[in-house]
């Protein structure tokens, strides 16, 4: 199966490729020393040697949006017509009283529309951080996101899961991930771009993807 179709020519073919990278705090940036040292592009730094024809990544992220807000600036996604869209969220709707039926529907709608433009999807969830884990609204819209990118068929990146494995892994905390309790900062972003580049490096089975793990 090639998860990513229309990605997985291009960088077989040596041709240019855009991705989006659309989505709130994690995805702007929002805790990171500077802005080199966030999500977005430490992403690019770590894509960049597997697309041999030039890579351009556009950053979408605002903190502090929801899925209302990120429906309000669909527009502008769908006029990037990136070859990939990586949507990330689930997080910022649980403190804002939106009814997680209202966030499945409005991304589940808003992801149709990337699609239905030629985009490839891919979904990144919600942290895991002390101020999401106190928030009893969180867990519905924390599973809801899996659950929508099994529906959809959308490859989902797990960071819930991921960042209890690397407090495992290198012997920290999760408030060392995210100091403010919510938020990542430089080691957090590096560990999440680095593995996110790394993960649609290698579901498009594209030349080089096996080169450097």
């Amino acid at each position: 199966m090639t998860h990513f179709p229309h990605l997985t020519r291009l960088l077989s073919a040596g041709e240019p490729v855009r991705i989006c990278l659309f989505g709130s705090s994690t995805t702007e940036g929002v805790g990171a020393s500077t802005p080199e040292h966030g999500f977005a592009p430490v992403f690019e730094r770590t894509f960049a040697p597997y697309a041999p024809g030039g890579l351009t990544v556009i950053n979408r992220g605002i903190g502090g949006n929801g899925a209302r807000e990120m429906h309000d600036r669909l527009r502008q996604v769908l006029d990037d017509k990136a070859d990939l869209v990586i949507w990330q969220g689930g997080t910022n709707d649980a403190w804002q009283d939106v009814p997680v039926s209202y966030f499945i529907d409005t991304t589940r709608d808003d992801l149709g529309a990337l699609r239905r433009n030629g985009s490839d999807l891919a979904m990144i969830g919600p942290q895991w951080c002390k101020m999401m884990e106190d928030c009893p609204a969180f867990p519905p819209f924390r599973d809801a996101t899996p659950a929508l990118a099994i529906e959809m068929g959308i490859p989902f990146f797990d960071r819930y899961r991921h960042m209890k494995s690397w407090c495992a892994e290198y012997s920290i905390t999760r408030e060392d991930l995210s100091p403010d309790d919510l938020h990542m900062q430089d080691f957090g972003y590096k560990l999440l771009g680095e593995a996110v580049a790394r993960w649609i490096v290698d579901l498009t089975g594209a030349p080089g993807a096996d080169i450097g793990g």
